[in-house]
């Protein structure tokens, strides 16, 4: 393949159970210009799977952020898509993000986060992560203004679209699921426009980062408040 016009970014850990649909289901329009990476720190079939689909499978330590940093150093494409290896990022809606790309420095697929509702029906797993996301839209932020950087309706997904060049403009640091709220930091200090692209909620049964990991939630809230501080100085 010539120089990749997108590459795909997919941080896996675990995900046997969801990575094969995940590949499958991004579009062939966009296969034929994309090359798909998944930063893998498995102990199951995860990159077996995704390297029998045709991805390049780069192993990594754990980490959400070390996988972004690590995945986007070694890729190509001139325009950087990141999601999730979980399925709850649908890879059917990338076009769109490409499209939104082309009046936006940065575009976030976002959840409709008022829109959110636990079902009787779902499993505990479910119910708790999508109790985290309500925690984060709605109480973490009378302690700490998540959303003062990027005015979307789901600041912290993962599911992104960018240039290289800009992306190359950041000087990330994070290795945890902070990653998110830093790179919104940088964008905001670069005045960048940020588009939103409204993605359904798709239910997944990974067990939440953010339950597995509290410490994710606090190092978010401490990033914040540290920012503040120095705006302040």
């Amino acid at each position: 393949m010539a120089t990749p016009k997108c590459s795909i970014i997919i941080c896996t850990h675990n995900e046997e159970n969801s990575i094969g649909k995940v590949i499958v289901s991004i579009p062939d329009s966009i296969k034929k210009q994309s090359e798909i990476i998944v930063v893998d720190s498995s102990t199951d079939m995860t990159p077996k799977i995704a390297k029998a689909l045709g991805a390049k499978v780069i192993r990594s330590k754990p980490g959400k952020g070390r996988q972004l940093r690590l995945g986007a150093s070694k890729s190509k494409g001139e325009i950087l898509v990141f999601l999730d290896g979980d399925g709850e990022h649908p890879p059917e809606y990338i076009p769109k993000l490409l499209k939104k790309l082309n009046n936006s420095d940065m575009v976030i697929g976002c959840r409709e986060m008022s829109n959110l509702r636990i079902s009787k029906k779902d499993d505990f797993n479910t119910k708790m992560k999508l109790i985290v996301l309500k925690l984060l839209s709605y109480p973490i932020k009378s302690i700490v203004d998540i959303d003062k950087f990027i005015k979307v309706n789901d600041s912290l997904s993962g599911f992104r679209a960018i240039r290289r060049k800009d992306w190359e403009r950041f000087s990330l640091k994070s290795n945890g699921y902070e990653i998110e709220m830093e790179i919104n930091m940088h964008a905001y200090e670069m005045g960048f426009k940020v588009g939103e692209v409204i993605i359904p909620t798709v239910k997944s049964n990974s067990k939440s980062e953010f339950l597995k990991n509290p410490h994710n939630l606090i190092e978010i809230i401490k990033m914040v408040r540290n920012y503040e501080k120095k705006r302040r100085r």
